[in-house]
């Protein structure tokens, strides 16, 4: 008779526990410095910024951006 292997279960909380944080940043950018396009720039670093900050497995490492040069 083959012999059965007991795998025991790991609790979620021990698990999360024991992982080590992500740094995790943003990569955001607009293609223009017309107004329309400052503001998406501004909701994308707000998005982001609380999106990464709310997740408890990861660590914000900041934002990642190009200048916008005007033409």
């Amino acid at each position: 008779m083959p012999k059965v292997r007991v795998i025991k279960p790991i609790n979620c909380m021990e698990a999360e526990a024991e992982a080590p944080k992500l740094r995790v940043c943003a990569y955001c950018r607009v293609s223009s410095d017309h107004t329309g396009q400052l503001q998406s720039f501004s909701a994308q670093v707000e998005y982001y910024t609380r999106l990464i900050e709310s997740n408890n497995a990861w660590t914000f490492a900041g934002i990642y951006a190009d200048e916008v040069r005007p033409d």
